[in-house]
């Protein structure tokens, strides 16, 4: 019986368990940590360096970039086209004539304004996209790490319960051979060995799946150490610098511009340069001129097809809006409704685990008395066990939840 009591103890002390075992069960349980550690490993690369390696490998399955198959001229709104015309006269005395003319399409003030804007949105909208595809990563890493790392441990726990559980084994067949216990208790025992191997191979199983993930995700064979992030932002969801919000106002301006530079009050000049022959009976001449076509653009005169136009982008800008913000902050509030039942869940669990390890100090005596029975005994020690596992996972949930509202916010890695 006081195999039981100290096995017993082992499992409900609150400091790890390896500290209390028996060095040939101590060694062991090192061994199968350490077996799993190998199974699964990990690197001391940072998120931000797991970041460019997932974003590299996501590149690379691209087409090669090719050049800009657009360059646009700063001042010609269009292809030089070239006229060629001959006359000739049927009076013996009469005149032909043959014209060369070159028209050269030159942009307005105002489409070479709006050209300007354009260049400058695009850069602009090519960083805000290499932006969103980082945050999309970042989401699809976090999502990745933290359900691995919540998979690991608790199947680390259910490891230590195993552990735990073949040495009360092995104590109740010698018992049992020594004809001072019952196969009842031995039986009881099998049963829970069973079930927690079943549970640590579901585990392992999610683990690995994870890990599989993972690699395939960034390229990487270990996954980094510290996972953590800082702590994120506080307050109300500040939705102004959002990556997606960022890139649908940019968008919307994109297609103001393009608006503008297409509509009538930007209406391209025309220049034209001619050359001219005029050929009479003992009379020959040569013309040269150049002429200029401008648009008069301070007359604001619209089309009602632009001004349909302005209105359908301008209702589908403001219904894409109000549907993203309306996403964000949904996302945003229900995640910070998550932090706070974690939290009030982790003082609950906190309080447990002290209450588990005073529970763990007056086994000993009641065992002692025959106050409480084997199996009683058997439940507090894999309680124990569970009471410590749920907050450790309850940490890690914890955790990604605030890796998860940095990703609402729009902060990548």
């Amino acid at each position: 019986m006081l195999v039981w009591r100290l096995s017993f103890q082992l499992a409900l002390a609150m400091t790890p368990t390896v500290r209390f075992l028996p060095r040939p069960l101590a060694m062991a349980l090192l061994a199968l940590l350490c077996s799993a550690a190998v199974s699964l490993p990990c690197t001391a690369l940072s998120l931000q360096e797991v970041l460019e390696a997932t974003v590299q490998r996501a590149g690379s399955r691209e087409l090669p970039a090719a050049s800009v198959p657009y360059e646009a001229s700063s001042w010609l709104a269009g292809t030089p086209s070239v006229g060629l015309s001959y006359l000739d006269s049927d009076q013996r005395y009469g005149t032909d004539e043959a014209e060369l003319w070159l028209n050269l399409p030159l942009k307005s003030g105002r489409r070479r304004r709006a050209d300007e804007a354009l260049g400058g949105l695009s850069e602009t909208l090519d960083a805000q996209g290499l932006a969103l595809r980082q945050l999309y990563f970042s989401g699809l890493l976090r999502e990745v790490l933290w359900a691995y790392r919540l998979a690991d441990a608790r199947r680390r726990f259910a490891a230590e319960k195993r552990v735990v559980l073949l040495e009360l084994e092995q104590r109740q067949r010698e018992l049992l051979a020594a004809s001072a216990s019952s196969e009842y208790a031995l039986l009881l025992l099998q049963t829970e060995l069973v079930a927690v191997q079943v549970v640590q191979q579901e585990f392992l199983q999610e683990a690995r799946h994870w890990l599989q993930r993972y690699r395939q995700l960034s390229g990487l064979q270990d996954m980094p150490v510290d996972i953590g992030e800082p702590q994120a932002p506080g307050g109300d969801f500040a939705a102004a610098q959002h990556p997606r919000l960022r890139a649908l106002d940019l968008a919307y301006d994109q297609q103001r511009q393009l608006l503008r530079a297409s509509s009538a009050g930007a209406a391209d000049w025309n220049l034209s340069v001619t050359a001219k022959n005029l050929d009479t009976a003992g009379y020959d001449e040569n013309q040269f001129g150049l002429g200029v076509e401008i648009p008069l653009s301070a007359f604001e005169v619209g089309t009602q097809s632009d001004n349909a136009q302005w209105r359908s982008i301008r209702r589908d800008y403001l219904l894409a809006r109000d549907e993203l913000l309306a996403d964000l902050r949904g996302t945003w509030d229900a995640l910070g409704s998550e932090q706070q039942g974690l939290r009030e869940k982790q003082r609950l669990l906190e309080r447990s685990e002290e209450l588990a390890g005073r529970i763990a100090a007056q086994l000993a005596q009641l065992q002692a008395s025959n106050e409480i029975g084997q199996e009683i005994l058997l439940r507090r020690a894999m309680s124990a066990i569970d009471t410590r596992a749920a907050a450790a996972a309850n940490r890690i949930l914890l955790e990604r939840n605030n890796a998860m509202l940095r990703q609402a916010a729009g902060l990548s890695l």
